[in-house]
């Protein structure tokens, strides 16, 4: 059995890079490690452990700091006390309400983990599993699961900054706080509960790590080596052609570049086809990336730091033009050296901003540069007024990512960074399947395929489509 895995969008393998600049380093991919324990499966899955090739801390002393359009700020605590003591100053009574919040955000972390998430669903009859969980909904409303989300967290907290506090990883699954259903207030309960954690070194580390694991049980990587199409007949897929003219013959075709952009590489009026019909679908925000090698250190950041627009909902409309941009907007900041002192050398800080903005289906373009030019002054004095001081011209190297070099990096539909969004009409069953319907041994992972996007869920749907093929070629797996 030949077995080819053409890889480009991988959110462990392609996106996880660093960037080294003046002794800076920049994890220009993910920088959020959540649920370790799928980690420590994929390499077990391999017969090795993270730990032999990761050291993996937890993020101390919070998940976050978060910064508040009006100056006022907060830390994502992982002691519920000290947490409930935080909130309780920003609202009364919201000390308790925290309580009752965790415990339903867990639950449906648990609930969804387990029914949805570690799960394929193959077609409708995996429907019928459903009614196995009118057990489990005892232990929560259905509306938390399925509401708007702000509105269900309007049910705990009266203040718009705890709202927006426990909400804005929304933007991780493509949609926001007044689109999204209230069951992601699971990604809330697993940074809280189980923590957020870094690799030491970078996520690169991880990359490589899985890779040697992988060369160990017999696998070859090869690198730096374009597939240009993919081959098919009536019988299914025969192989792959490199840029070099290199053919390599395969029975099975795994592709993780961004779903709906493996479609072209198939040459067919199918493929094409099928692109079309993908790319119509709803995609997550695109990112503008800033990385920033500072001469100073900005104290006031942690490791990990969002900042929040006063504009609550207004802010989540993705900015297609500098006018469309908020005055201060919603941004991300990665801090790795306060965990990671490799990361940037002694007095300096290694700084990646990530600026949500309209990907190119919804700007209809790939110009960013006004773009570009605006979140960096939206940027710096989004942090001047919360603060941080005035880091212009202590910027001494600066490295940008913007949309269409996303999608030319890494084969992202739309430049969107989390690929497709997670909307009702576009999870589960409603979601990409991780096997072409035509094509025989034509397979797909990835992050707009089953379950979903986030370093764990590719994870989990490399494990998936693994197992779909073992079932399809009916291969047993000894030990």
């Amino acid at each position: 059995m030949r077995v080819t895995l053409l890889e480009q969008n991988s959110e462990v393998g392609g996106r996880a890079q660093s960037l080294h600049v003046d002794s800076c380093r920049f994890d220009t991919g993910p920088s959020l490690l959540l649920f370790p324990d799928k980690y420590r499966e994929a390499f077990a899955a391999l017969g090795s452990a993270l730990e032999e090739h990761v050291d993996v801390q937890r993020v101390q002393p919070a998940a976050y700091r978060v910064f508040f359009g009006d100056n006022s700020r907060l830390d994502l605590l992982y002691d519920v006390q000290a947490m409930m003591q935080q909130l309780e100053a920003f609202e009364a009574g919201a000390g308790a309400k925290y309580l009752a919040f965790l415990a339903q955000a867990r639950a449906a972390l648990e609930m969804g983990v387990d029914q949805f998430i570690d799960k394929d669903f193959t077609g409708w009859a995996d429907l019928r599993r459903l009614p196995g969980l009118l057990p489990l909904l005892t232990r929560i409303n259905l509306l938390d699961l399925l509401g708007q989300h702000d509105s269900r967290l309007s049910c705990y907290f009266k203040d718009p900054r705890l709202r927006a506090l426990f909400s804005f990883q929304d933007l991780y699954v493509g949609l926001s706080p007044y689109t999204a259903p209230a069951v992601f207030s699971l990604l809330a309960a697993t940074e809280l509960t189980d923590g957020v954690w870094y690799p030491m070194g970078g996520f690169g580390k991880v990359r490589d790590g899985l890779g040697r694991a992988a060369e160990a049980c017999g696998v070859v990587v090869r690198t730096g080596a374009e597939v240009t199409h993919i081959h098919s007949s009536a019988s299914g897929v025969s192989g792959v052609s490199l840029a070099n003219g290199e053919f390599l013959p395969a029975d099975i075709v795994v592709a993780n570049r961004d779903l709906p952009a493996a479609y072209p590489l198939l040459r067919t009026a199918y493929g094409d086809a099928a692109h079309a019909q993908l790319a119509s679908k709803q995609y997550s925000a695109a990112v503008i990336s800033y990385n920033w090698c500072l001469d100073k250190r900005a104290d006031q950041l942690l490791h990990h730091n969002v900042f929040l627009s006063d504009q609550y909902e207004k802010s989540w409309h993705r900015a297609r033009s500098p006018d469309q941009l908020q005055d201060r907007p919603n941004l991300y900041i990665h801090a790795p050296a306060r965990t990671d002192p490799s990361a940037a050398p002694a007095g300096s800080d290694s700084i990646m901003v990530l600026l949500p903005v309209a990907n190119m289906q919804e700007t209809g373009t790939d110009d960013y540069r006004e773009l570009v030019d605006a979140g960096r002054d939206a940027t710096l004095r989004t942090l001047q007024q919360a603060g941080i001081g005035n880091l212009r011209p202590h910027i001494k190297h600066e490295r940008v990512i913007s949309p269409p070099e996303w999608r030319q990096r890494y084969a992202l539909q739309h430049g969107a960074a989390f690929g497709m969004a997670h909307g009702l009409d576009q999870l589960a069953v409603f979601r990409p399947p991780n096997k072409d319907s035509k094509v025989e041994g034509l397979y797909f992972v990835g992050a707009s395929t089953r379950p979903g996007n986030g370093v764990p869920l590719v994870l989990i749907s490399a494990r998936l489509t693994a197992e779909r093929i073992l079932t399809d070629y009916r291969i047993s797996v000894q030990g």
